[in-house]
């Protein structure tokens, strides 16, 4: 009897002592992991700021030993969700939002003696080329859990580490791939109407064409503004010749305008006329990386139905405005052929 008194004292002692040695031990964590990803910032912000898109990218979500239930709100400020593991309950709050650039989470989280609660924060910070991303997680761990980790010899710091890295390469994977969703269609023969525009021309490098064709197109933009000139349609460019074997082009781009414009004799910026005619219409949905694809298929289109071109210049029209497009999948560019 008496051999259990000592027992019963002795395991008292070590209990007592652990608490109070386990109570007094650091169990602070604060981790950071980050990832640069080639997509503005409001593209990612999509992802992330609703619950419901976590399940594609968030290592946890797609854990078969963790099950989550989404709450009634998803985004937004008290948007939730609530999850169940192996070693108790949780629940994420979002607690506060800047659009396009911030992510702040609440976490409770209760082992069922104990709870921790911990505060995650992603921020998206515009870089060069892209948007960096920074996911942190800071907090204190319960009683129990540090009781645990160290029994156990686990390091919560470097499993949480572990699952950011991957659900950061998983997030990028997905903006990523979401970019490169594109359809391009032929529309068929369609009557396009005459008009005059305005416009520029230059010769460029398939490469350099982008970036040029910007160019001209807000020097346009500004000698419309100046001579208080109104639009009169969205912009093009015009292709006058194409040649493969140097890789270059002789282009044209062009704003159309409701009447003619003198110009004078030392402007860059000129007035020109379209004819009524004739052409063969492509659509793409899509970054213009793909455009090249899109006008195989109106070549094709021309070849089967036995169409002759014309001499009119083909031309791409830009539907949407990429400053307010984040998404290239979302670019819509329409191409004409003309024919006879």
């Amino acid at each position: 009897m008496r051999a259990f008194k000592y027992i019963f004292i002795l395991l008292l002692i070590v209990i007592v002592g652990g608490a109070v040695y386990f109570s007094v031990k650091d169990g602070t964590y604060d981790i950071t992991k980050t990832q640069s990803i080639q997509a503005p910032p409001s593209l990612i912000f999509d992802e992330i700021k609703d619950f419901k898109q976590w399940n594609n990218w968030n290592p946890w979500l797609n854990d078969k030993e963790v099950s989550s239930t989404m709450g009634t709100q998803t985004q937004g400020v008290d948007g939730n969700y609530s999850f169940t593991d192996a070693h108790g309950t949780g629940k994420m709050t979002i607690i506060g939002i800047e659009l396009n650039k911030s992510l702040t989470i609440h976490m409770l989280y209760d082992n069922g003696m104990t709870s921790s609660n911990s505060e995650i924060v992603m921020d998206l910070e515009q870089i060069e080329n892209g948007t960096q991303i920074t996911w942190n997680i800071k907090g204190e761990q319960g009683l129990l859990d540090k009781a645990m980790s160290t029994i156990l010899r686990t390091d919560k710091e470097e499993i949480i580490a572990l699952k950011y890295e991957k659900g950061l390469k998983d997030l990028k994977e997905i903006v990523m791939e979401s970019m490169t969703v594109q359809s391009s269609s032929v529309d068929g023969i369609i009557e396009t109407g005459g008009g005059y525009f305005l416009f520029m021309s230059s010769s460029s490098k398939k490469e350099k064409l982008p970036e040029l064709k910007n160019q001209m197109l807000q020097t346009i933009k500004l000698y419309m503004h100046r001579n208080q000139i109104d639009m009169y349609g969205v912009a093009r460019v015009i292709y006058e010749k194409k040649d493969t074997l140097s890789n270059s082009v002789i282009f044209s781009t062009a704003i159309p305008v409701q009447n003619r414009e003198i110009t004078a004799l030392e402007s860059t910026v000129l007035c020109s006329y379209q004819k009524p005619g004739k052409a063969v219409k492509i659509t793409l949905k899509g970054a213009y990386t793909n455009l090249e694809e899109a006008w195989e298929k109106g070549e094709k289109f021309i070849a089967q139905n036995g169409l002759v071109k014309s001499e009119e210049a083909p031309y791409e029209i830009y539907k949407t405005n990429p400053l307010l497009t984040p998404n290239p999948a979302n670019y819509l560019t329409e191409i004409y052929l003309p024919i006879q």
